[in-house]
């Protein structure tokens, strides 16, 4: 350590610990600014809702099927566990279907992410340092994802045991911070499994550093497993006894494992993809920012843990060995797909890491810290401005009015109105089904190119079709031209067949759908 990393180490050390921490008003405040960018992100002032297209209009369209009686793994396809769908199910259920329910529940996720960041990171920094890695949330992470989806639900949990374990490894701590996990689990089975990993490699660390604590570990890790395992059962095991063993295993462990990752999309060609595909500040500034950042600081910390703990025994090691682990879990968890949305959901520890990482350097560094709070301010606030400045379509649609930020679509959104009604079945591109409530008859979104539609699935759709005599698809070329991308294995002829025999192309949007209407065989 240098002359001036010491002066600044000890100037740090010898402040008044009331002087640094900042006022609680200003915690609060960050949560107010955070909930309110992401509402005019969300909302067309003053409530109107912005359509947007995302993830988390399937899983909300899957709550709606939960709620007619379906199941997933058994009446429909789902590669994650079912808690986004329970999320969803039950508030339509108390509420009834509305679209502006994710739009909400997005701003909701986004403000208490902040907030539990911004309680771990007062156990490991000061002054306004303490508020630097939720104003990095809000504008850098939030601008890679903003859908509230199952990564988000999952990555709330895992900061919240976290938290919790960095006060102490008491029994009671551990049992919530492993319940947390199964819950975690209950929303993406994979980060579940890999951070419940990663607190189990903490808890055996923390064993390391006396005879006392080596004779607990079992125990701990004893508790931790099976606190997880029960939170993971209460929430999983009706699905699995109503799918069956085979069934669930399928859907959950072989297709994430064996298809998932056999498109473009979900393999790391998604960096180069994304990275042709965004524009202005998303392409150029959070795109880079996210690629580095996060791995940087998983592995720059461990680094210093590794070198510093011993000359500087007044850190917080464990509790930064803590963040480390669990991020870099979920940093793993998702490499071999690394797309802007999953790198943004894995790197709430990191910005922690990040900050903590800066403020202990020279005056260049922080100054370069406050510099990024900036940047991050200036992002969210661009953000925000852009959705309520931008002219959006208001349409009044079955489950609710909207606005549409792009004409395009709303032009498609308006035909549909127009052509179907509430309870109609439907077959085609997803982000259709929930706004105009028709009724999808097979037990997939939609088929896709490759591995990703396995045969069965295919023959599933032609069953629900030709059993529905479903009259009218909105589909796009991908969808049934097998081999377009290239893909050796592809399993869409039969359905590419099924639809030049039974429905005619009527209709070619600029957003490049198509509208297909039964034809009437002899």
């Amino acid at each position: 350590m240098s002359l001036t990393d010491m002066k600044i180490f000890r100037a740090r050390k010898t402040q008044r610990p009331e002087a640094l921490i900042p006022p609680s008003w200003s915690i609060g405040a960050l949560g107010g600014f955070t909930f309110l960018v992401c509402y005019l992100r969300s909302f067309h002032f003053p409530n109107v809702p912005f359509l947007l297209w995302g993830d988390a209009l399937g899983y909300a369209t899957k709550g709606v099927r939960i709620l007619g009686g379906e199941w997933p793994y058994r009446d429909f396809f789902d590669f994650v566990t079912p808690g986004t769908e329970l999320v969803y199910a039950i508030i339509f259920r108390w509420i009834g279907v509305a679209l502006w329910v994710p739009n909400l529940l997005m701003c909701f996720l986004a403000t208490l992410t902040t907030f539990w960041v911004t309680l771990c990171a007062r156990r490991l920094v000061r002054g306004n340092f303490v508020l630097l890695p939720g104003l990095l949330m809000t504008g850098f992470v939030l601008a890679g994802s903003f859908d509230a989806t199952h990564h988000w639900f999952s990555t709330l949990f895992v900061m919240v045991a976290v938290a919790v374990l960095l006060d102490g490894i008491s029994s009671s701590r551990v049992l919530v911070a492993g319940a947390l996990c199964g819950l975690a689990g209950s929303f993406t089975q994979s980060k579940g499994a890999a951070v419940l990993l990663a607190l189990l490699i903490y808890l055996w660390w923390k064993s390391r550093q006396g005879p006392a604590e080596g004779e607990l570990f079992r125990g701990r890790a004893l508790h931790l497993c099976l606190a997880a395992l029960l939170a993971f059962t209460i929430v999983n095991l009706p699905f699995l006894a109503a799918a069956g063993l085979h069934r669930w295993s399928a859907d959950l462990i072989v297709f994430p494992l064996r298809y998932f990752g056999s498109v473009s999309a979900n393999n790391w060609h998604v960096m180069a993809l994304e990275f042709s595909e965004k524009k202005g500040l998303l392409k150029w500034v959070c795109l880079p920012f996210l690629y580095i950042a996060v791995p940087v600081a998983y592995s720059w910390t461990f680094v210093e843990v590794w070198k510093r703990r011993k000359a500087e025994r007044e850190e917080h090691w464990d509790q930064l060995m803590l963040l480390a682990l669990a991020g870099a879990a979920m940093l793993i968890v998702v490499a071999p797909s690394l797309s802007m949305r999953r790198i943004s959901c894995a790197s709430p520890p990191a910005m922690i890491l990040l900050v903590w990482l800066l403020s202990r350097k020279r005056r260049s560094w922080q100054i370069a810290a406050g510099g990024l709070a900036a940047i991050s301010a200036a992002l969210v606030l661009a953000q925000a401005a852009a959705a309520q400045l931008h002219h959006a379509d208001q349409l009044d649609l079955p489950a609710g009015h909207v606005a549409i930020a792009d004409a395009r679509n709303a032009k498609v959104y308006r035909w549909m109105a127009h052509q179907t009604h509430p309870g109609q079945w439907y077959f085609g591109m997803p982000p259709y089904t929930l706004p105009l409530a028709l009724k999808n008859p097979t037990p997939i979104e939609a088929p896709a190119p490759g591995d990703y539609s396995r045969p069965e699935q295919i023959a599933a759709i032609l069953e629900g079709l030709e059993r529905t005599q479903t009259k009218l698809l909105l589909l796009r070329p991908p969808m049934y031209i097998p081999h377009l991308f290239g893909y050796k294995e592809d399993h869409l002829q039969p359905f590419h067949d099924y639809l030049f025999g039974h429905y005619r192309r009527t209709r070619i949007f600029t957003t490049g759908d198509e509208v297909w209407e039964r034809i009437r065989l002899p």
